[in-house]
């Protein structure tokens, strides 16, 4: 029908719609502009071809929420609505593209129909129900399945487009509007927060939660900078600053650059300090607990009962957290992908295995003393 468009041996690069700045002399802002002037256009289009009642069906696979926010924006200012999102096996197995990054195994199939009428939708009394109920529903499905990790997330959130898209405005109660990018974090963290109770962690501080969710969906991955704060943010946790997770010693976050990415127990849990409740009694973080826990039991497993009772942490919380991050859930899904544990996860599983003799014993001498 079109051969015109298939008269070379490769797509045409010109008039792809991608944000690349180095096509607008290095402006990240223009080449942004131009990306989505293009993604507009193509969906108004389709919007002006499509029979009454046809369907629209667009393939997504960024590895970040952060690139939904312009596609969405695109979509539901065509006047489209989204009233399905499924994640299909697409990727071939143990590629390189999906060695230490966060590549999703799947690409999730956006459906989408024409929107009739101009109806603003609340956020609070309408939006936020139904996105928590189609939340709660499609995590649960996509369990069941089998799909799990990044997959499990990113598909999630594009189940929960629908209640955003469905109306042609969406504001809070105040009147403001809620913008895309602001609605995307919203769903993020309902998504996250529905994944981390089903892996057992319900009541975790908020540090704990921002780490065995990274792991859940960007596994030893490292993010932009730009990125990594916007997934933080719906997580109630701050990463730059004096007191943000990428500062002191004791850090969670590396950040070199522009990238960030998770320090892991080998990293900071030779810290004397790490795990014990700060100046002011509070208690340290959970995630911190474990990774001294981790380190001690590698390198100094006779100084384990001395820290267990300084640090007097929750035993069974702690349990919940080791056993979230020693699970498949944070390996992604499908048997055949490069599912072999970090060493992390190694070390998680060993202590999990020999969790009585390493913990509970321990924990329990420190108690009888007290």
């Amino acid at each position: 029908m079109f051969p015109e468009h298939f008269t070379t041996p490769l797509t045409p690069k010109r008039r792809e719609a991608i944000a690349e700045p180095a096509r607008h002399g290095g402006d990240k802002k223009a080449a942004r502009r131009e990306y989505e002037a293009m993604m507009a256009k193509a969906f108004a289009e389709m919007n002006r071809v499509l029979k009454p009642g046809a369907p629209l069906v667009c393939v997504y696979a960024h590895k970040t929420v952060a690139g939904w926010a312009t596609l969405i924006a695109a979509l539901r200012n065509a006047r489209f609505v989204v009233v399905e999102a499924w994640p299909l096996d697409t990727e071939k197995p143990g590629r390189l593209r999906d060695q230490n990054s966060a590549a999703l195994a799947s690409s999730i199939f956006l459906v989408a129909r024409r929107r009739e009428g101009k109806a603003t939708g609340s956020y609070e009394r309408e939006v936020r129900p139904e996105l928590e109920a189609i939340v709660r529903e499609r995590t649960e499905t996509l369990w069941k399945e089998g799909v799990s990790g990044a997959d499990l997330v990113i598909a999630a959130v594009g189940a929960g487009l629908r209640a955003f898209t469905r109306f042609d405005k969406v504001e809070f109660e105040n009147g403001q509007e809620v913008p895309a990018d602001g609605f995307i974090r919203e769903v993020e963290g309902a998504v996250l927060e529905t994944v981390l109770r089903k892996v057992g962690v319900r009541d975790a501080d908020p540090t704990t939660k921002f780490y065995l969710a990274w792991r859940l969906q960007y596994r030893t991955a490292e993010l932009d900078a730009g990125e990594a704060i916007v997934f933080a943010y719906p997580l109630g946790v701050e990463l730059d600053g004096a007191d943000g997770l990428t500062a002191g010693t004791r850090a969670l976050v590396a950040k070199k650059g522009k990238k960030m990415r998770l320090h892991d127990y080998s990293e900071r849990g030779e810290h004397e300090k790490l795990g014990l409740p700060g100046e002011d009694g509070v208690a340290a973080s959970l995630i911190d607990v474990l990774h001294r826990v981790l380190w001690l039991m590698e390198n100094r497993p006779g100084r384990l009962r001395e820290f267990l009772d300084k640090a007097r942490p929750d035993g069974e919380r702690l349990r919940l957290i080791a056993q979230a991050l020693a699970g498949t859930a944070l390996q992604g899904t499908g048997e055949e992908l490069p599912s072999s544990p970090s060493a992390e996860q190694s070390a998680v599983r060993k202590l999990i295995a020999n969790w009585r003799a390493v913990f509970e014993e321990s924990l329990f001498s420190a108690r009888s003393r007290s």
